[in-house]
C-alpha cells in the first residue's frame, strides 16, 4: 500500500494486483497453486515485511512455493510518515523508555532457510536485473532484498549520492529517461529535457538509461 504501489502507475505498470498490507507473498502463493506458469513475483516493503509479511514467507518456504519475493528495504516506514521500523538504522532506534535494536532483514531471511537470496542496490540496474533473472529461474522460494534508503528521508539528512550532469548537445529528446525512470527531477518542456538539481539525489538511474551520454555522473 506504500511506495511499492507506485509500480502500478506509468511508466512502470508492473504490478497486476494490490489487495492489502502484507498480502503479496501469500497472494503470490495462490497464483502458484492456481497453476500460473509465468514466474510469480511478489513485492513488499521493509516495514510491511516485519508487520505482516513474515507469516506468508514462512508458509512459502515450508511448502516450497515457486515464487520470488522482492523486499524493498528503504529503512523507514515511509507510507505513514517516516516512523522507524525494526530494520531502521541503529542510530535512529533509541527511545527514552528503552533501547530498540535494529533487526537485519538479510539475517532474518537467511535464518528462515532461504537459500536463494540476493542483496542488491536497486539503483544498480544491471545488478538488479541479474538478481531478478537468477531468482526467477530458481525452483522454490527465492528472495531479492533491494536496499536503498528512502530518497525523501535521505534528502532530509542532506545525503546525495552524486551529481547528474546534463549535456544538452548530446540529448536527442528521445525521452527514454522519462519513459523508463519516471523520475520527478527530469522534465520535458517545449521539446527539451532538463534536470532539476533540487529534486535529484544522484541515484544515477537516468545515466544508466541514457543511450547517448547526455546524462552522466559528475
Amino acid at each position: 500500500i506504500g511506495c511499492t504501489i507506485l509500480g502500478t502507475t506509468p511508466p512502470f505498470e508492473i504490478l497486476w494486483t494490490e489487495v492489502a498490507m502484507g498480502a503479496s507473498v501469500s497472494l503470490a502463493q495462490g497464483f502458484v497453486y492456481a497453476g500460473t506458469k509465468n514466474p510469480v513475483i511478489a513485492t513488499i516493503g521493509d516495514s510491511t515485511f516485519f508487520h505482516a509479511g513474515l507469516p506468508g514467507l514462512v508458509n512459502a518456504i515450508q511448502h516450497g512455493a515457486n515464487l520470488t519475493l522482492i523486499i524493498m528495504d528503504n529503512g523507514w516506514t515511509s507510507m505513514t510518515g517516516m516512523q522507524v521500523n525494526p530494520g531502521t538504522m541503529q542510530e535512529a532506534q533509541h527511545s527514552p523508555q528503552r533501547a530498540w535494536h535494529q533487526i537485519d532483514i538479510e539475517k532474518v531471511v537467511r535464518g528462515l532457510g532461504v537459500e536463494q537470496l540476493s542483496v542488491v542496490a536497486p539503483c544498480d540496474l544491471a545488478g538488479m536485473t541479474d538478481a531478478m533473472a537468477a531468482s526467477m529461474q530458481q525452483e522454490g522460494t527465492s528472495v531479492v532484498l533491494a536496499r536503498r534508503e528512502c530518497a525523501i528521508q535521505a534528502g532530509r539528512r542532506k545525503i546525495r549520492y552524486g551529481t547528474v550532469v546534463f549535456d544538452a548537445e548530446k540529448c536527442t529528446s528521445c525521452k527514454l529517461c522519462i519513459n523508463q525512470a519516471g523520475c520527478p527531477a527530469i522534465d520535458y518542456t517545449d521539446g527539451k529535457i532538463s534536470v532539476d538539481p533540487a529534486q535529484c539525489n544522484g541515484c544515477s538511474i537516468c545515466t544508466q538509461i541514457c543511450r547517448f551520454g547526455a546524462l552522466k555522473m559528475a
